[in-house]
């Protein structure tokens, strides 16, 4: 059997797109990671207490990707985004009979604030926590650790751009 395809419909579909589009511009709806940094923070660096972390990483990828230069020499500098802890933890959730691990819980916190080259407060100190649980096979240990690994890094990332929203916040 073959579909006609009217002109009509091929309109009515159009139309239908660009009135979402339209309709989500106008709530203020903004894609994720493409909210605007404060205009100070055009050049950042990024001051750790292990700059080689992988939380590091992340912040100067989020940053890129919102028009910010991450640049690794704090005199070259317009802002200075400060990372005041990274504490991260792994709590038993669940046990079977026998007492064995059934289900963990992953926590990880950082506090950051965000200033001028000058010093002057853009953000001040802000505190982020997430938590995230995962499922313990002892009979399969290395995929464990592999799921342990991926929920680690999504959590890490979703605690980035959380951040980065509170930072986006600030420019308003």
């Amino acid at each position: 059997m073959k579909l006609h395809v009217f002109p009509g419909n091929r309109l009515a579909r159009c139309l239908l797109v660009m009135f979402v589009i339209a309709s989500l511009s106008a709530c203020g709806f903004h894609l994720r990671g493409s909210e605007a940094l404060p205009p100070e923070m055009a050049v950042t660096y990024i001051q750790s207490s292990n700059p080689f972390s992988t939380l590091v990483d992340d912040f100067a990828a989020a940053l890129r990707t919102r028009g910010a230069k991450v640049t690794e020499h704090l005199e070259d500098a317009t802002a200075v985004l400060r990372i005041q802890a990274d504490d991260r933890e792994r709590d038993v959730l669940s046990v079977n009979t026998s007492g064995k691990v059934l289900e963990y819980e992953l926590r990880q916190t950082i506090q950051f604030s965000v200033a001028t080259a000058e010093n002057l407060p853009i953000v001040e100190s802000q505190t982020v926590t997430m938590r995230r649980a995962y499922l313990y096979k002892s009979t399969d240990v290395l995929g464990s650790e592999r799921e342990k690994d991926a929920v680690r890094h999504t959590l890490q990332k979703n605690l980035v751009n959380m951040a980065m929203m509170r930072i986006a916040v600030a420019a308003r």
